[in-house]
């Protein structure tokens, strides 16, 4: 099984994200272990909570394409940073 492997900076992120996860609904996830960052993820894309999204985001802003492959093949269907999301919006309109 490939690990995931993620950069300080991400790893800060994902903690923050689970911060605010926890604050918004009271649910905790175990970041030592692959499953509870998976859920996470999981659950915190689909958060309409202001401060879960934009942890959300600066996490996703983090990745590089391989670990966002390797999310992928492992479940879990990463959202487009809002950002990113209305930049590609504005640029296929034209």
């Amino acid at each position: 099984m490939n690990a995931l492997i993620f950069s300080q900076s991400a790893i800060f992120r994902l903690q923050q994200l689970a911060t605010h996860y926890y604050h918004h609904t009271g649910v905790r996830h175990k970041l030592a272990n692959e499953d509870g960052i998976l859920e996470l993820l999981q659950f915190s894309s689909l958060e309409t909570n202001r401060n879960v999204r934009n942890a959300y985001d600066a996490f996703v802003n983090e990745l590089n394409k391989r670990q966002i492959d390797a999310l992928t093949k492992k479940g879990v269907s990463l959202r487009l940073p809002l950002q990113a999301a209305a930049s590609i919006s504005q640029v296929m309109r034209g």
